[in-house]
């Protein structure tokens, strides 16, 4: 039996990218996918894609709470229900000091990342409650742990992610509903997709992580498969970071640097 079947999971974000990964992957696991899109268009193009598959797309914009209400309450008629849901929809800023930063890129990594990842999760998140189950798993970034220059508004804005996280762990798995978040290092595609055709960008993020490459949409989405299944149920709260061991991590040791002979 597949590890999926007679599941469903709302995916944000989910027409493209990462998210649309993980739909395929979720599809071929045998649940039902619901992803939804901010405009017609994308989603009438996605569910060409995915013709005849246990997949449905609706449009709609997290950072619209009642537009995602209604979303919502469409996804539960068609399919009766929402077992996973996905937080994965986010923006990335542009890169700037964080002294020049624009007001508007501020407050739309703020809207879109944490206030309409918030909207999302509590709507599901009341459906979870009144089933007396749930898992919600987000997708945060490893710049959020420890900062990162010029990515400010997107590392706040994801920081905020793991606090919400527990949180609602303390109080929702009293009703069955557990929560995670994934905080993936640098990824060969997703966001990076057009960054990554720049050898010099992938040779330079490779060099930071002690494994000597960036991460893959695979391996992401392998293991939000596994957070997302039964095996990984007692893991909750928690903030999994994924990045190769990035973190923390520099490629010239301090000591090195002081130990150098002079001249």
């Amino acid at each position: 039996m597949r590890r999926f079947e007679e599941k469903v999971v709302l995916i944000t974000g989910g027409t493209k990218g990462l998210g649309k990964a993980m739909a395929k992957a979720f599809v071929e696991e045998g649940a039902r996918v619901a992803v939804n899109g901010r405009s017609n268009q994308t989603v009438a193009g996605f569910e060409e894609e995915f013709q005849g598959k246990a997949v449905r797309a609706y449009t709609a914009d997290i950072t619209d709470y009642y537009g995602m209400e209604v979303a919502v309450k469409d996804i539960v008629e068609d399919w009766g229900k929402i077992d996973i849901l996905i937080n994965n929809a986010g923006i990335v800023s542009p890169l700037s000091p964080s002294e020049k930063v624009k007001k508007e890129d501020f407050d739309k990594a703020v809207d879109v990342n944490l206030k309409g990842t918030f909207y999302v999760t509590q709507i599901v998140g009341r459906k979870m409650i009144e089933a007396g189950s749930g898992r919600i798993i987000s997708i945060s970034s490893q710049v959020s742990l420890a900062g990162e220059k010029g990515f400010l508004p997107y590392a706040m804005s994801k920081a905020a992610l793991h606090i919400m996280t527990r949180n609602l762990a303390f109080e929702w798995s009293k009703f069955g509903v557990t929560l995670c978040t994934v905080a993936p290092g640098f990824i060969a595609g997703g966001m990076n997709e057009g960054l990554i055709k720049r050898e010099a960008f992938v040779n330079y993020l490779s060099g930071r992580t002690p494994i000597g490459r960036m991460g893959t949409v695979e391996e992401i989405v392998a293991t939000i498969l596994f957070l997302a299944s039964p095996e990984a149920r007692y893991i909750n709260g928690e903030t999994i970071v994924m990045d190769g061991g990035m973190t923390g991590y520099v490629q010239e040791p301090l000591i090195d640097v002081l130990m150098k002979p002079k001249g």
